[in-house]
């Protein structure tokens, strides 16, 4: 009854798939590049927009031709599709900028073609028992079936972890997109800024946001200080309305939310003096740059993403020099 069950929503999720998605309608054409998953490209700061193709992996995009091939041959599972899908594009590379796609381990000795792949953000302690609550991530001798050319990694404790599980060239280079982000603003602001981790869907990402921005703030102004939060839903207007009621109904006074969309948050953080976040990619990637960054980690115990606090994924001690 429990395979009939998984298998019933199996099937659910592609009809789904398939009748939500963009379709496409013509084979995809030969190209330099191709970019799998299109849901963040950080490529065309290097390479011609025009030289790139997008797969998409996330069902925003079908091929329909390549999807009845699949079918015709009854090889209808994701990873045919995406190896009959890079068969017509004939990249000299196939590139991602997420490194926690199984499906992409195998894409180099499945077509042929060499892979590079981006780390996209931090690396928790979970993922060192190798699954999270959706994804077996690395099964046992995940190294024999895994194999991706050049990896790019943020540092050596995450190269460590990765080359006892995938095989390939491994670099410690940092976050890609932070090192081609200028360094400081000459005319910084003495402002505090908090980095928002409010999540729509997670009370776990969002528990105790608010509190943390309340003190934050609660200093600021006794210090006579400006305080302003960087909203996690810049871009989605939606999901701002309920991120901003989130810390108004914490934060009694009149609080500066940083809302430009026409800028990176790279670019807006360096424009001022102290930035705070209770975990964060960003923060950390700005701390790297000789910013004055604070991690205020308030969560409670049987909180998962305690393993997310600064130093975890190193075993820093919670005490020590500052």
């Amino acid at each position: 009854m429990y395979n009939i069950s998984m298998n019933f929503k199996v099937y659910i999720n592609y009809v789904k798939l398939f009748l939500f998605s963009k379709w496409r309608f013509e084979l995809p054409k030969k190209n330099k590049y191709l970019v799998f998953d299109g849901n963040y490209n950080p490529f065309t700061k290097y390479v011609n927009v025009n030289d790139i193709t997008v797969l998409y992996r996330r069902g925003e995009e079908i091929n329909i031709p390549i999807l009845l091939k699949c079918i015709f041959f009854l090889n209808l599972n994701s990873l045919e599709y995406f190896k009959l899908f890079i068969k017509y594009v004939s990249p000299k590379f196939i590139l991602t900028a997420f490194d926690y796609h199984t499906s992409f381990y195998k894409l180099s000795e499945a077509t042929g073609v060499r892979t590079i792949m981006l780390q996209k953000g931090q690396r928790g302690v979970f993922e060192d028992i190798y699954i999270n609550k959706n994804n077996v991530y690395f099964s046992k001798n995940s190294k024999k079936k895994f194999f991706v050319d050049y990896m790019f990694l943020f540092n050596d404790y995450v190269k460590k972890f990765y080359a006892q599980r995938i095989r390939g060239k491994i670099f410690s280079t940092g976050s890609f997109e932070n090192n081609l982000t200028k360094r400081k603003n000459k005319k910084i602001k003495k402002e505090v800024v908090f980095i928002s981790n409010y999540n729509h869907k997670s009370l776990e990402k969002k528990e105790n946001e608010d509190v943390i921005a309340y003190f934050l703030a609660k200093i600021s102004y006794k210090e006579d200080i400006k305080f302003n939060i960087l909203p996690r839903y810049r871009k989605n207007s939606e999901f701002l309305k309920e991120e901003i009621k989130f810390y108004k109904n914490k934060i009694p006074k009149n609080v500066n939310f940083l809302t430009n969309t026409k800028i990176s948050s790279y670019d807006i953080l360096k424009n001022y003096k102290y930035i705070f976040a209770s975990y964060s990619t960003l923060a950390s990637e700005t701390l790297s740059k000789g910013y004055r960054v604070g991690f205020v980690m308030y969560k409670s115990k049987t909180n998962s993403i305690l393993q997310y606090r600064f130093g975890n994924y190193q075993k820093k001690k919670k005490k020590g020099k500052f």
